[in-house]
Formats: C-alpha cells, structure tokens, sequence
C-alpha cells in the first residue's frame, strides 16, 4: 500500500472513530442521573420551573435531534453555549485547553531526547553498568502507580525539602508560565509515566540492530561509527518505537487527568470533569471532541512516521 493510500485510509478511520467516539459519549451522559437544569435548580425547584430550564437551555428537544444539530454547529466551529456558564464553548474550555497543551507539549519535548538518549546508551552497551542503572529506573517508573509518584514527590520535594510549589491551587493560569517552578514536578511525573517503556523499547530495538551482519560487516570494514550509528542503526532501531509512540500518546492523554487533578492543574481534565458534574454537555462533547481529535491525528501521524521508518521488508 502505497504512503498516499495509507494516509487516506487511516484519515477515513479517524473520521469513522471520532463519531463513534462522540455518540457514545452522548449516549453515556444521558443515562447520568439528572440534567442540567436539575442540577441548576437543586432540591427546591418545582417542576414547572424545571421544565422551563430545559426549555431555555433546549433540553426539551428529542435527544437524537439535539446531538445531530451540535455535530452539524460543531462542523463550522460553533460548539454551543455552557448551560452553566451561559457563555460560549470555546471561551469556557480555551484557557485550559492551553495549560494541558503546554503540559503535554513540555512533556514531550523532554520525552523525546531523554527517552532516546537512555535507550540508546542502554542498548549500546548492554549488561553494563549503565544498562543495569537505566533498565532498572524505567522498569520502578513504569511500575509506581502515577498518583503515588505524585504524592511522593509533592510530600519530598514540595512540602518537606520546600524546592518547588505543591499545587497551582489559587494561582492563575495566565500566570503559570511566569513561574516555572510550579511545572517541575507535574513534568517529572508525565516524563516518567510516559519514557519508562519508551526506553525499553529503543534498548531493545538497538541490541537487536547492532548485532545483524549489516553492522557486524560494516564495522569489519571500518565504517565510522557514528556514521554507522545515524544513518542506518538509529532510523531501523526507532522504527518500532515511533510505531509504540501512539500508544505513548494515549498514556500521556490518560495521565495528564491524574496529574491535573493532583497538582490542581487549571486544564481540560478538570473543565471535563466539572462539565460532567453539571450535566453540561455541551462542554463535555466540546473537550471529547478537541481531545479526540488530537489522539487520533497523533496516532495517525505517528503510524505513517512508524511506517516510513521501519524498513520495507518486515512491514505487513
């Protein structure tokens, strides 16, 4: 299959996933004890004032037609009106779509060069000492449940040796960017949720490369090693790991909801929450959507990357 071909097909799938994906998310929110205007009225409502809520907000209308008149707004950008804000979508979720963008986007700009960097001594020199210190970290990483991480470190790092802020709480997220300091710790527990199997996998990948007989000849001839190492070891040896990424992509969108919630994170992950809470489903369909999309045209990214990459003989 040609590169052009697998890109449509794997857009087509995207398309196909991100309906999917919206529908069932609906569907689930309807099945939530109450409504918006319930939760908007508490226990001293009457009826009658309930039912003219959800008139104003338009939850009187068949619920079919409601989910296909938000899929045909959200088509040209309107994602709809908060039910408990009364303000657009896009103004309620654009803030905290930033923070969690730059959290993810910091993630992986360290991800990428720690988890390389590692795998790569680790793989070049295996059963040495460093192969042993780096194995041995990524598999603790990869084995601490994420809040426990979190918990340490905020009680050793924040409270007791006072290094680095515990949580964002009370502070503004405008401002996050002007104290670093605060990053610190949500960015140690994303990295190593995150590069722990990254770095396993490239490790492997380089053992395994190094001792084909392409590299075993070339080395006999006298082939410069990092020449050896750039152009032919590292594309063949990050071709699995550049397919792994996407999966790699999912844990890092599953672990910024621990991370946000721990460390108080003014992101999406506590907008999606609260939105579920007040039965707010424009905003809850409006953060599924974003983040959605996000995960499949990484994971679709990634699997045409992974694909050029990984050399044409073993590729199915």
């Amino acid at each position: 299959m040609t590169p052009g071909r697998f890109a449509l097909r794997r857009v087509g799938i995207a398309v196909l996933q991100v309906g999917i994906l919206l529908a069932l998310v609906f569907v689930l929110s309807l099945w939530l004890p109450g409504d918006a205007a319930d939760v908007q009225g508490g226990d001293f409502s009457s009826a009658a004032q309930r039912a003219e809520s959800r008139r104003i907000l338009g939850l009187d209308v068949a619920p079919l037609q409601r989910f296909l008149e938000w899929c045909g707004h959200a088509l040209t950008g309107d994602l709809g009106i908060s039910f408990t804000q009364g303000r657009p979508v896009w103004e309620v979720i654009e803030q905290p779509l930033v923070s969690s963008a730059v959290l993810a986007l910091m993630t992986t700009l360290l991800l990428i060069p720690i988890a390389g960097v590692a795998g790569f001594v680790a793989g070049l020199k295996p059963d040495s000492w460093w192969d042993r210190a780096i194995t041995t970290v990524a598999i603790v990483a990869d084995s601490v449940p994420d809040y426990v991480l979190a918990l340490v470190l905020i009680a050793y790092l924040a409270v007791e040796a006072g290094w680095f802020p515990a949580t964002f709480a009370g502070m503004d997220p405008s401002d996050v960017m002007a104290q670093p300091a605060v990053l610190v710790l949500p960015l140690l527990v994303m990295v190593c949720r995150v590069a722990a199997p990254l770095v396993r996998l490239i490790r492997a990948g380089v053992i395994d490369e190094m001792t084909k007989p392409y590299v075993i000849q070339a080395r006999r001839l006298g082939v410069p090693r990092w020449s050896l190492l750039t152009r032919h070891v590292a594309p063949n040896a990050l071709g699995p790991a550049m397919q792994d990424l996407g999966r790699t992509g999912d844990s890092l969108l599953s672990g910024v909801l621990i991370v946000e919630a721990v460390f108080v994170v003014p992101g999406v992950a506590t907008t999606l929450m609260d939105g579920i809470g007040n039965r707010d489903q424009p905003v809850v369909l409006a953060i599924v959507l974003i983040t959605g999309l996000v995960a499949i045209v990484v994971n679709a990214g990634i699997d045409v990357a992974g694909r050029r990459m990984v050399p044409a003989q073993v590729r199915t």
